[in-house]
């Protein structure tokens, strides 16, 4: 059984709640989104002029109910939304849930992401706020007209104020209502509820109130509506057994209790109507309410004897109210605030409980009587005094005196109010006993307390002495001088003896911090200049800025402040500089170089810089205006961004910086490095080579553009067996040295400008290259060493050179980490440890790598290069293929669910990834692990078809897959169609690449096949114009340097990328993963969203949705 009934929710959602919410219910407005386990409504939707969630919540007999809508919580506790969903509960019970459920065929917005329940209330609000308006001015005009013929009756409200000798009375409303005389109105609940339900009432048998035939008055509708939502919350409070705590509703139903809380707002109302307010004896008055001053007397004279007295009239008669914010007198309201009533109140307790309004006080309490009582009861009404007493009354303006003094432990402090020529001491609690006059001092005892508010001196210990109070403790001492004190101006005069001011150390000039750097030792030095102290104390005074002190004690004892700007402004380079204390050795700091980038933008208040850094920062942050001269022989080939981008180099490299150079795939990194190579070498004074480590696949390409470019420059490609390279390396050594072995007839010329490895053969002769130093070392592809632990990455920290340069068009594929893996090979101590680097926000590392990173983007900087459209085709796998990959899948999940319940993601991890492979390849061509398998696969059907319209069409294509074994199909089935292919994996030889990759751009074939590990990096085949990735990879960068194999310079045609997805399959997941994936490199060439990582379990999860 439900634990409302159709009573209750009128009670809780008021009478037109209810009938709104019928009316819902009967127009099919309502509908269950959710229930309980007892198949009851646990939430709703109402479709009124918008939508609204209704969650219902029943426990055993009691239950309770929210909705989005303004209403909610309003007049009534409940609005007509929850009275709908209540009534249609009750309906389903009784009736049954299908014969209820009225809703057919409408579809419910659901909530939506991004707008919260809040935005939602808040725009009903507004639409029902605005609607009710227009209600309210059409129904207004319907009453006017409709008012105009009924008669209007006359009402009288009394006001009555009962318990008044309890703590806290009540006022409480009775009505009287009537034609040609008034009636007493019985039950004043009723009355309410037959008016705000639009029911007649009988009163007699002469008359009945009847709405049809009967109005009120405007005023006297003002208060019946509050008096309505006064009886509503009074019948809801009942309910929940919450009513206002002391304010029942138990007793006349004549009578009707006025909350506190709606007192303010119901007064004027009454006033307005010309309510009456009940006096003495039942006799009445119209209310009145006043701002005025009680009309109560305290009369001070002196008496018999040596005595005075004090009498009170008019306070016998006050009634107080304190919850209502007033007191009453003779009939009349007087709105008084809060501490004056609480005056009232414990003054007339006071009284009543020693029965007396007329006292005798003593010579010795008088003066006290005078100047802390007098000026309290002056604010609740009139006060005479006698003239023999007035004329001893003093009342001088207050001022205050702070005197501090110190010795070598503490410091001292008295504070005096001072009254004309009056002093007291502030914190004695005799001064009475202590003065020599008979004068009567009326003390400003607000202002007193306000004076000892800020000064605020509760660290300080009170003594006996003349000086009142001592401080010794260390922190609470600089406080007082240095906070408390720049306070006081306005408020107390301050006197402090030279001691007291000599603990404040104020230097002739303001600190100062320079910075510049140093040209001949290519050192960045900070300086802070800091008037009168010592070089060694300086350095103690930064320590404490680093450790956040607020201040240093010097060894005379004095407080330096170390809260000034140009010692905040010293933490805050330290921390931008990364510094550790080791670096603070004086008033005089060196650091590396490079970390002076740090402070573009710094320069002005208390930091100045020096001309050779400002030089510095204008160089790093305009390379493009750099004054270095580009090779003649380039100067014509040279884009301007690419002479830009041979200032950048050139600037890094005259300062020993590494960097970055994070082109665009195709906008020429390699020949932007040529450029800066053949500078290098004809400046050299001291000949060294330059290494160039590249995958293998490169190595050639690299040759082959030195030949094309650079022609003059001699280079060796240092590849072939372990002992040809090995021998190699050891001759070039030798020649480096000036070996005279080196010098044989029979020995080739291995003198070389520049030497070309691959990442492998550096890795295997390590030991050769480590003995070497080498000008310049550029990492190309430099994602190849983004794993700092693995041994070619360890192996390039270990080369000895004065210039590391990276090229990679992906620094980050995955994790922010492979940046710091490539800066720890590039330039090093540009980061601390990776530990440390993890730990610094995403902005910070963004500023630190600017300078250091050059990034420009096709679309930024070649506006003659054509557009590439992008494009998914989705092809449905075969029958025989569903059959396969379905009955795969199921197996796969329930192996996977076991495996990361038992095992654990990281230890599930390759096998699981192992297991997706499985599906990705059933998605190409199940033949690729399923032995005898001789059906069809969708994919390389329609793939078939896309390459021959493409050819119809008079384009050329390169095909990528993963999967060589695929390539060999592929490469099988465009045979049989009679088209002839190239065809490249990673067991091409690197000088076979070369010669196929010019084959095909000088048009000799129109299909190229290429793995895409293999040939997704390096290759230039800008004779195609069509790109088709038959398979997905996991990182969108990969997919995106096979793209930019066609779609970069040379290109004169518009490239069409065709992606092939198998629908229904994991590769739609992979496809929406990449989505994910594609902003991570500007996560930190432009920091804001937070950087995903590689795969994780979450994404494996959703890949299968598990």
């Amino acid at each position: 059984m439900l634990a409302f009934t159709p009573e209750r929710i009128r009670t809780l959602c008021g009478v037109t709640g209810f009938k709104r919410g019928e009316t819902m219910v009967e127009q099919g407005q309502v509908m269950v989104v959710e229930r309980d386990d007892e198949d009851r409504c646990q939430r709703a939707v109402v479709q009124d002029h918008e939508v609204f969630y209704v969650h219902i919540d029943i426990d055993g007999s009691d239950f309770s109910a929210e909705c989005e809508c303004a209403a909610y919580g309003g007049y009534y506790p409940y609005c007509k939304h929850i009275a709908a969903v209540l009534i249609y509960m009750l309906e389903e019970e009784k009736n049954g849930v299908e014969a209820v459920d009225r809703r057919r065929g409408e579809v419910v917005p659901l909530p939506t992401p991004g707008v919260t329940s809040r935005d939602i209330r808040l725009t009903g609000g507004l639409i029902e706020l605005f609607d009710k308006a227009a209600d309210q001015g059409r129904v207004r005009a319907g009453q006017r007209l409709a008012n105009a013929l009924k008669e209007t009756l006359s009402v009288e409200f009394v006001c009555k104020i009962t318990d008044e000798f309890q703590p806290d009375p009540k006022f409480r409303i009775e009505m009287k209502v009537g034609l040609k005389r008034l009636y007493v109105v019985q039950n004043i609940r009723q009355l309410l509820l037959h008016i705000e339900e639009g029911k007649p009432l009988p009163f007699t048998k002469l008359f009945t109130y009847d709405p049809s035939l009967h109005t009120f008055r405007d005023e006297d509708w003002a208060v019946i509506e509050h008096l309505l939502r006064i009886a509503g919350s009074e019948f809801a409070y009942d309910e929940t057994g919450r009513f206002y705590a002391g304010f029942s509703t138990s007793g006349n139903q004549r009578l009707l209790t006025v909350p506190p809380l709606a007192w303010d707002s119901l007064l004027p109302r009454l006033t307005a109507a010309g309510a009456l307010l009940e006096k003495d004896f039942g006799e009445s008055a119209l209310m009145e309410a006043s701002e005025d001053r009680l009309p109560v007397s305290f009369d001070i004279s002196s008496g018999s004897g040596n005595a005075y007295g004090l009498e009170i009239r008019g306070l016998k008669r006050v009634m107080v109210m304190n919850a209502y914010g007033c007191a009453v007198l003779e009939g009349k309201i007087y709105l008084l605030p809060e501490a004056e009533l609480y005056l009232l109140s414990e003054m007339k307790s006071l009284l009543y409980r020693h029965d007396h309004m007329k006292i005798q006080v003593s010579p010795h309490q008088m003066d006290a009587l005078i100047e802390r009582v007098v000026p309290g009861l002056r604010k609740i009404g009139s006060v005479s005094v006698d003239s023999a007493i007035r004329d001893r009354i003093v009342q001088p303006k207050l001022s205050a005196k702070l005197y501090l003094d110190r010795d070598e432990t503490a410091l001292y402090a008295r504070v005096e109010f001072v009254y004309g020529g009056i002093v007291i001491d502030a914190l004695a609690d005799d001064w009475e006993a202590r003065k020599d006059s008979d004068l009567i001092l009326v003390r400003d005892t607000e202002k007193e307390k306000k004076l000892l508010d800020v000064l605020n001196l509760g660290d300080f210990i009170r003594l006996d002495k003349e000086w009142s109070l001592y401080l010794s403790e260390e922190d609470s001492v600089y406080d007082v001088l240095f906070h408390l004190l720049p306070r006081l101006d306005s408020w107390v005069e301050v006197y402090a003896t030279d001691g007291v001011k000599q603990m404040m150390h104020t230097g002739r000039k303001a600190p100062k911090i320079k910075a510049d750097t140093d040209q001949t030792t290519n050192w960045l030095e900070i300086s802070f200049e800091l008037d009168g102290i010592s070089d060694k104390e300086i350095r103690k005074i930064l320590l404490s800025i680093v450790e956040k002190k607020k201040y240093y004690r010097l060894p005379e004892g004095s407080y330096l402040s170390l809260e000034g700007d140009a010692f905040q402004l010293f933490g805050e380079l330290y921390d931008e500089l990364g510094m550790k204390k080791v670096d603070v050795t004086g008033s005089r700091m060196q650091l590396p170089v490079f970390r002076g980038l740090q402070l573009r933008g710094r320069d002005g208040g208390s930091l100045q810089l020096g001309r050779s850094l400002r030089g510095l920062l204008d160089h790093m942050l305009r390379p493009g205006h750099g004054e270095f001269a580009v090779p003649a022989e380039l100067s014509h080939v040279l884009r301007d961004y690419q002479k830009e981008g041979f200032q950048w180099l050139k600037t890094l490299g005259s300062y020993r910086f590494g960097g970055i150079l994070a082109d665009d795939m195709g906008l020429g990194k390699t020949l932007q490095s040529i450029a800066f190579i053949l500078s290098e070498v004809r400046e050299q004074t001291v000949r060294q080579p330059v290494l160039i480590v590249a995958p293998a696949s490169l190595v050639y390409n690299w040759e082959n553009e030195f030949h094309r470019f650079a022609p003059s420059l001699k280079v060796q490609v240092a590849l072939g067996g372990r002992k040809e390279r090995s021998d190699m390396l050891l001759r070039m050594a030798e020649a480096e040295n000036g070996s005279e072995a080196a010098e044989e007839d029979n020995v080739p010329d291995l003198d070389a400008d520049v030497i070309i490895t691959s990442y492998p053969s550096l890795r295997k002769d390590i030991r050769i290259y480590r003995e070497m130093a080498f000008s310049t070392l550029i990492l190309d592809e430099a994602q190849a060493i983004k794993n700092s632990s693995t041994q070619t990455a360890q192996a390039v920290r270990e080369i000895t050179t004065g210039r590391r340069f990276a090229l990679t068009g992906t620094p980050i594929e995955n994790s922010v980490d492979e940046l710091w893996s490539i800066f720890d090979a590039v330039f090093p101590g540009l980061f601390d440890g990776l530990k440390n680097f993890r730990g610094l926000s995403r902005d910070r590392i963004a500023r630190i790598v600017q300078p250091f990173i050059l990034r420009r983007l096709r679309a930024d900087v070649l506006e003659e290069l054509p557009e590439r459209i992008e494009t998914v085709q989705q092809s449905e796998l075969s029958r025989e293929q569903k059959k396969l990959y379905a009955a795969y899948l199921e197996e796969f999940k329930e192996e996977t669910i076991r495996d990361l319940e038992f095992e654990g993601f990281q230890r599930s991890r390759m096998k699981i990834l192992a297991g997706i492979t499985r599906l990705r390849q059933l998605c190409c061509h199940p033949a690729l692990f399923v032995d005898g398998y001789e059906g069809e696969s969708g994919k390389l059907q329609q793939l078939l078809e896309v390459a021959q319209d493409c050819l119809d069409s008079g384009r050329r294509i390169l095909i990528f897959s993963q999967f060589t074994s695929m390539l060999r199909m592929i490469r099988s089935e465009l045979g049989k169609l009679g088209i002839p292919v190239f065809y490249l994996d990673g067991q091409t030889p690197a000088k076979e690449r070369v010669d196929i990759c010019a084959r095909f751009n000088g048009g000799e074939h129109d299909v190229f096949l290429i793995s895409l590990k293999a040939g997704g990096t390096g290759l230039n085949l800008t004779g195609a114009d069509t790109v088709i990735l038959y398979d997905l990879w996991w990182n969108p960068a990969v997919e995106e340097q096979a793209a930019g194999r066609a779609h970069r310079m040379g290109q004169k045609n518009v490239v069409q990328v065709i992606r092939l997805v198998t629908k229904g399959t994991v590769e739609e997941k992979m496809l929406d993963l990449q989505q994910r994936k594609k902003d991570l490199i500007r996560e930190v060439m432009e920091p804001g969203e937070e950087v995903q990582t590689a795969l994780t379990e979450q994404e494996i999860r959703e890949l299968l949705t598990l």
